[in-house]
């Protein structure tokens, strides 16, 4: 899956969603970094021997199921521990890289406005209930999709279904609201580029991308934003929230045929097709090219692509093991191990699998002093390169395997992650039956599946970006 289960969201707070992007302004689960790094210190070897997790297997039904009404899909995983229900949805390829030119940010921005007030509710009797009913909807946009959630109790779930459907069918888009947010999105736009954090990911995706979409700012442009009308924003809602590009994924305390009519009940007023700006495929220039950007900052900060593959290519899993390998396993990562730990030239370096449709990429990050950064960089370059040369151990593999087979069964502690799971099930068409098979699929890749990967895909042909005192 990843790095992490996709869509997981905050409320529908649209100033807290628009500072969360100021912050990672990269957006969704792309480029997004750790919220901190205290994850460096977790011991993979303890996890392993839960016993409560250790040779667990998940062994909970997925259904698809169909709405009767308007023939609308979902997978449903059925939980009645306790009475909550939660959604996650998502329409494919109304992100921001799909924005209309002249409309960039307008996803974001819709974002943050669907849960301003809708139907007959204006935006502080829609927070309110949405409050006193304790029901959590949130919206948001990344470079591929537009998604949403909804978590409610049982109780109160007919009116959260009452809520999302108005939210998504009739949102009012009142003027106040809506200067209210651009503001805040020019705000952001103001504070993203004070920030060297920032400016590395735009010089990143800039160097990647060039004139494709991806390249795009994901906050938007301001004169954009200036120019972003109440009218625009129904249109986008009308254009890109339809049911033949929703996925939906429901787990929690709900049947099947109470599942069927909320589908129809929330989604079926939502148009059955629309206007969505198709968004080719790019593969960057893998040349082994450096573009270091002078700017005062405390540590030089660094990004690196390579070339990535999607989640159904073959070599998926030997990658996505490769990586946890070298740079995804904190602080016993090869790259943490040689940078960090031996010669303290760092103190956080890690490395993870991006999946946008457009452009899967094997993805870097770390950081050093400026007078540590020369060092730093050469001992990435060879860490990584020898890697590629000399591939990992049996044994290696084996420590690797238990981590991430053990591990896996702690995405099932919310039922949230439940639904966002079972939404990336859909959107990746990895099956009805992949919680029961994922580990399976782990256990299956053999060591030489794992060194032909790395051979592969672990070389000198890496872009790197650093931001910076040179």
């Amino acid at each position: 899956m990843g790095r992490r289960p996709i869509y997981m969201k905050s409320s529908h707070n649209g100033l807290k969603f628009l500072l969360l992007v100021a912050l990672i302004v990269c957006g969704g689960y792309y480029f997004a970094k750790p919220s901190s790094f205290s994850w460096l210190s977790f011991s993979g070897d303890e996890l392993v021997k839960n016993p409560l997790l250790k040779e667990k297997a998940f062994d909970a039904d997925v259904k698809e199921i169909v709405s009767p009404r308007y023939g609308i899909k979902a997978y449903l995983l059925e939980d009645d521990t306790n009475p909550i229900i939660s959604l996650s949805f998502l329409f494919k390829n109304a992100g921001y890289a799909s924005d209309n030119k002249g409309e960039e940010g307008i996803a974001l921005m819709t974002a943050a406005l669907l849960g301003e007030g809708a139907g007959d509710y204006s935006s502080q009797e829609f927070k309110e209930i949405l409050e006193n009913k304790a029901i959590g909807i949130g919206f948001a946009a990344d470079r591929d999709d537009f998604s949403g959630t909804l978590l409610t109790t049982k109780q109160n779930r007919q009116k959260a279904y009452e809520l999302l459907h108005l939210a998504l069918s009739s949102p009012r888009f009142e003027q106040e609201d809506v200067e209210r947010v651009r503001q805040q999105m020019l705000e952001s736009l103001k504070f993203q580029a004070e920030q060297p954090d920032n400016v590395l990911q735009l010089a990143f995706l800039q160097e990647l991308y060039g004139d494709h979409p991806y390249a795009r700012n994901p906050l938007g442009r301001a004169e954009s934003i200036k120019n972003i009308t109440q009218e625009k924003l129904k249109t986008f809602v009308k254009d890109n929230l339809r049911q033949n590009n929703l996925i939906v994924g429901i787990a929690g305390d709900i049947s099947v045929v109470e599942a069927k009519l909320m589908l129809d009940d929330v989604f079926g007023s939502l148009p059955k097709s629309g206007k969505t700006n198709f968004i080719r495929d790019v593969e960057p220039e893998f040349d082994g090219r450096v573009k270091e950007i002078p700017l005062q900052s405390g540590q030089n900060i660094v990004m690196k692509a390579a070339l990535g593959v999607n989640r159904k290519h073959e070599d998926f899993y030997p990658l996505f093991i490769a990586n946890y390998i070298i740079g995804g396993a904190g602080l016993n990562s090869k790259l943490s191990q040689e940078i960090r730990e031996k010669n303290g030239l760092t103190y956080g370096v890690y490395s993870y699998l991006g999946l946008s449709e457009k452009s899967p990429l094997l993805l870097a990050y770390y950081s050093a002093t400026a007078d540590k950064y020369p060092q730093a960089e050469a001992l990435f370059e060879k860490v990584w390169t020898d890697f590629g040369k000399d591939g990992i151990s049996e044994k290696e593999l084996q420590k690797a395997k238990k981590y991430l087979i053990s591990s896996y069964n702690l995405r099932f502690a919310s039922i949230q992650n439940i639904a966002d799971i079972l939404a990336a099930m859909q959107k990746y068409d990895l099956g009805l039956d992949f919680l029961k098979r994922r580990n399976s699929y782990i256990e299956e890749i053999k060591l030489e599946d794992v060194n032909k990967a790395a051979k592969k895909y672990y070389n000198n042909h890496v872009v790197s970006v650093a931001v910076g005192r040179f």
